[in-house]
């Protein structure tokens, strides 16, 4: 596919933004919807470069009657568009469906009425997660991992996941479900609920100590957000020529890292970088209730199918993440050396 119009749905959100501004550059015209309560529109600032190829619209996939209209009048989907934390959805769960279940719903159905015109929408990607594994039965987890969600959060990713199965199972929709691991890099950023990596990387370029839930031995699959928009990158490229429709595929690493083996790397890196806090000590507190314990991603299925391959290891992805976060918040290491 090239010069397509392309939809995507929480564009303005970590991942979103920086697969938007992919597009745009390989030469598709894009739409990025969404309501900002998540994200920040500075995100998109770099996809305005791109007018008249960019148009960004302030909504919800909520709102049923605006997405549709949105989505007769583009080529594919990519789906992102969701309440994005776990912890989150334990205080307020009902919002956390309405958004990644039923929101996913009025996608489906709204790409469901394009298939009445002469040029229905070709692909539909949807961004679900590895939290609807739930803590690892089996390492590595490969697609046919059994579903054991353990937060709102989850069951409704869960429940979205199998939505879009059945959407092509059902109404042979051309649907691709991307299961993405723990994803990090540029324009993530911590605030309220947050991912670890950029919760502990602003924690330590502050000055303070990394805080972890338990003992730390509980393991993600970090993967650097470039290898992901190159996941995504693979499947417009290759869809039509792979039997994938209706598939979910793995992008992860395939490695695993503990918590504390984390906090080890970002405040290793960041004390060469600033050089200060060279004893810096993370903080245990007590563990968070339902928090998944392993999580490992087996990506055999990508390398076969697609060719993917992770380019960017976690040392090299934490350095690029740290200069990202020092130079967007003004850390000057020079100024830092120099106050001792």
């Amino acid at each position: 596919m090239s010069n397509h119009r392309i939809l995507v749905t929480g564009g303005a959100g970590f991942i979103g933004s920086n697969l938007a501004e992919h597009l745009l550059k390989m030469g598709h015209k894009v739409i990025v919807l969404d309501d900002l309560s998540g994200s920040i529109h500075d995100n998109i600032r770099a996809c305005y470069n791109y007018a008249p190829n960019f148009h960004f619209i302030k909504g919800s996939i909520t709102n049923f009657e605006l997405l549709n209209s949105i989505i007769q009048d583009v080529d594919a989907v990519f789906h992102l568009a969701a309440q994005v934390h776990w912890e989150e959805s334990m205080i307020e769960p009902v919002p956390s469906f309405q958004i990644n279940t039923m929101g996913t719903l009025n996608v489906l159905e709204s790409v469901r009425r394009t298939f009445t015109r002469r040029n229905p929408i070709k692909l539909v990607v949807y961004a679900s997660s590895s939290e609807v594994y739930g803590t690892a039965q089996y390492v590595p987890m490969d697609e046919k991992h059994p579903f054991n969600p353990q937060s709102p959060y989850a069951a409704g990713k869960a429940a979205s996941d199998r939505l879009c199965s059945a959407y092509y199972h059902t109404y042979k929709m051309p649907v691709i479900i991307l299961r993405q691991f723990n994803t990090y890099g540029p324009r993530q950023t911590f605030k309220g609920y947050s991912a670890v990596v950029p919760k502990f990387c602003a924690q330590v370029l502050s000055g303070s100590s990394p805080t972890i839930y338990g003992d730390g031995e509980q393991t993600k699959d970090f993967h650097y957000i470039d290898d992901l928009i190159n996941a995504y990158e693979l499947i417009l490229d290759k869809y039509e020529e792979l039997d994938i429709f209706g598939k979910a595929i793995n992008f992860g690493t395939g490695i695993e890292t503990s918590i504390n083996e984390l906090a080890k790397n970002i405040l290793n890196i960041a004390s060469i970088k600033t050089g200060r806090n060279p004893n810096l000590k993370p903080t245990h507190l007590p563990p968070r209730p339902n928090e998944v314990r392993r999580f490992i991603a087996d990506i055999t299925l990508a390398k076969n199918k697609l060719g993917f391959k992770p380019k960017v290891n976690l040392n090299e992805g934490l350095n690029k993440y740290i200069d990202w976060y020092m130079e967007k918040h003004h850390i000057n290491p020079e100024n830092i050396i120099n106050r001792g």
